[in-house]
């Protein structure tokens, strides 16, 4: 919760630097800020709700509001990159404030895709602890460490995050292994993200050599 709540106020920090790359933007930009300010307060609302079922100990509901909040922060963070690049080809008065955000959106992609793998693995972390037979989202080294002391091991927020980083930072999978599917392709929007970032902030890099 704690994550998406952070994941949340990045999407407005990221909305409220961006509308100050330029004071006279194009219309696409004005259209994006709109949407984007909408979703970025939604993902907030949406993580004081889900905070509050999860304080009363709804367990059915607070997985539903998560689940939304999610993909709500989700699709607020995708608003944000399109900003960047929306915001990159259009008249900068401060570009300082640009590469602000980019900054802002990296984090937001940590923080975003930690609660995603929390979401698309603990679950399944869980229930191998408690003896199931079923296979986990993401395999951890600890799951095949020889430890006593690692026995019905199950990950922690830590772990998750420590998976996220690298992620974003190596654009790829790290010494975690993904398992299925749901796990495979956030992985691979988020390495996307990354890129998208890198690139737009190697682009912006050469014009200001130029």
């Amino acid at each position: 919760m704690a994550t998406l709540a952070v994941a949340a106020l990045l999407n407005i920090a990221t909305t409220r630097t961006l509308s100050l790359t330029d004071r006279v933007p194009s219309v696409f930009v004005i259209l994006f800020r709109a949407a984007d300010a909408y979703a970025s307060r939604m993902a907030l609302i949406g993580t004081l709700v889900t905070a509050t079922f999860w304080v009363f100990q709804s367990q059915k509901k607070f997985q539903f509001c998560f689940n939304i909040t999610m993909g709500l922060s989700l699709i607020a963070l995708l608003e944000n990159l399109l900003g960047l690049i929306l915001c990159l080809f259009d008249k900068q008065d401060s570009p300082g404030f640009l590469l602000l955000s980019a900054s802002f959106v990296y984090l937001e992609n940590i923080a975003c895709f930690t609660a995603f793998y929390w979401r698309c693995d603990h679950p399944f972390q869980l229930r191998i602890a408690a003896g199931e037979k079923i296979h986990p989202g993401i395999v951890f080294p600890h799951n095949e460490s020889p430890f006593d002391s690692l026995a019905n091991w199950a990950p922690c927020y830590v772990d998750y995050l420590f998976l996220s980083f690298n992620t974003a930072s190596t654009f790829g999978p790290t010494l975690p292994v993904p398992l299925r599917g749901t796990v495979q392709l956030g992985m691979m929007l988020q390495v996307t993200i990354a890129m998208a970032v890198l690139i737009m902030l190697a682009a912006h890099a050469i014009g200001l050599i130029n």
